[in-house]
């Protein structure tokens, strides 16, 4: 189901159906399910139309190479450094719930943005929306733009519609215009809201300790794809101020199964068997389940390559060492 299918649906009758349904479903949440009773927790978006939240989200991406020794005549990697760095405040307001509660339309409208992109010798991008001397930065036209995503009860963003019409105006080719392009490419905004994901639909019954777990692949360019099971597992449920709080942690593993849409690229970008590799990648998470909203989740991701070239010899007859490291972190959490 499409997203402009969900506005018909809830235009001809969805609307109606929508509001009673969730409505039921809000007010049987009054006293504990015979489910909350036994240990049992629904782990899953609630969302209700005209429902309205702020959040923030704080990614971050990070690239480091570096030789240990002289660097090698046409050596493939230089040492270099890369930072991406992107603060975003966004509000987001439920517009419909399709009437069999599969998916939901939220409009995000973008309220502050902070970007910091960086390398070894310079900064390219600079910018808090919040400072009067960025007024003129093409990313200053992002704020107040609104898109609808269209997502279901497992966080899964289902479908994306109505990216603002200002995209067309910022094509001046400077840093900051090819920031804010990249910002609204579908695949930044899909992981930008949906990082977390909850046990797929139909899977939502959970007790403490269940764990349910998702594909996540990385693509490194010449150092190939990076592809991990990331295992969550539902660790306790909390009760904080006459509310029920689901704490999530997440770990995950490295394996050979890959992202569908990483297929066609597995066989080219394999990952070279010379390089030794180390990995760290975690998460955790809370929900509230009265509300049924993610209230916040951060992820931590690391990886590094480490190759000695014996070859290759330093001042002191050691041989020469390439270092290179990723970092990924994202970071969610509701603000109102």
């Amino acid at each position: 189901m499409t997203a402009k299918s969900v506005f018909r649906c809830a235009i001809v009758s969805g609307i109606f159906c929508g509001m009673f349904l969730w409505g039921c479903e809000k007010q049987a949440q009054t006293g504990p399910t015979a489910a909350e009773s036994s240990g049992m927790a629904k782990i899953a978006l609630k969302p209700t139309i005209g429902e309205q939240a702020t959040y923030k989200i704080m990614t971050q991406a990070r690239r480091t190479t570096k030789w240990q020794g002289p660097v090698p005549d046409k050596a493939t990697f230089d040492d270099n450094f890369n930072e991406e760095l992107v603060e975003m405040v966004f509000t987001q307001q439920i517009q419909d719930v399709a009437p069999d509660g599969g998916v939901a339309v939220a409009k995000i409208t973008i309220d502050g943005l902070k970007c910091l992109y960086s390398s070894k010798d310079s900064v390219s991008v600079d910018f808090d929306s919040s400072r009067k001397a960025d007024a003129k930065n093409p990313l200053m036209k992002l704020i107040g733009q609104t898109y609808m995503l269209e997502f279901n009860a497992s966080n899964y963003i289902t479908a994306m519609d109505a990216f603002p019409p200002v995209l067309k105006d910022i094509n001046d080719g400077t840093p900051s215009g090819q920031a804010a392009r990249g910002i609204m490419l579908s695949e930044v905004v899909k992981e930008r809201h949906g990082v977390f994901q909850l046990p797929p639909q139909g899977q939502e019954m959970l007790k403490q300790g269940d764990k349910w777990s998702k594909i996540r692949t990385f693509p490194f360019g010449k150092m190939g794809l990076k592809s991990y099971e990331k295992i969550y597992t539902l660790e306790n449920v909390r009760d904080t101020g006459g509310r029920r709080i689901a704490v999530v942690d997440m770990n995950a593993i490295p394996t050979s199964e890959v992202e569908p849409k990483y297929l066609s690229m597995q066989a080219e970008l394999g990952v070279p068997k010379m390089f030794d590799t180390n990995d760290s990648f975690t998460g955790s998470g809370e929900i509230d389940l009265k509300t049924g909203r993610i209230e916040n989740y951060h992820e931590n991701f690391r990886t590094s390559w480490f190759v000695a070239l014996p070859s290759k010899q330093n001042d002191t007859g050691e041989p020469v060492v390439l270092n290179m490291s990723a970092t990924r972190v994202y970071s969610i959490e509701r603000v109102k």
